[in-house]
């Protein structure tokens, strides 16, 4: 199943215009909607799986241009135990679900913006967008 309204890494790229590297900024709007996140998985940090967003998707044309902010950039994803974890059609639960992201390297993830006060750091510090979760497919 294709995604839909999709912003990739390649498309934020170009229109990178000499970020200063500073938090991005976004509407109430974007952190109400719920996106499709394809993404590059790095193993779990406790309840936070570290993400690299490779494509924003499921993404209204009104905010677009947030949601370049996003694509080709890392970030976070809590963990909940009301998320759901697949593997293929197989639904996956507790240590299973969690054995099976710990070895995955990629999934696509129904995934909303958190608030900034609820943003994780990276080694140096900065903040990172940080998404509570929904449903994880874990796709390699």
């Amino acid at each position: 199943m294709a995604a839909k309204n999709c912003v990739g890494a390649e498309e934020a790229g170009a229109h990178a215009s000499g970020g200063d590297g500073g938090t991005p900024k976004f509407t109430s709007a974007f952190y109400k909607h719920v996106f499709t996140l394809d993404t590059s998985l790095d193993g779990l940090d406790g309840s936070q799986l570290p993400i690299s967003i490779e494509d924003v998707c499921s993404v209204p044309k009104k905010l677009r241009s947030q949601a370049v902010q996003l694509a080709g950039s890392d970030g976070i994803a809590l963990l909940s135990a009301t998320m759901s974890v697949w593997s293929g059609k197989q639904r996956l639960s507790g240590d299973a679900a969690l054995t099976a992201l710990d070895g995955a390297d990629t999934a696509t993830l129904r995934a909303r913006l958190a608030a900034p006060k609820r943003w994780g750091q990276d080694e140096d510090g900065n903040k990172l967008p940080t998404f509570t979760i929904s449903v994880v497919k874990i796709t390699d």
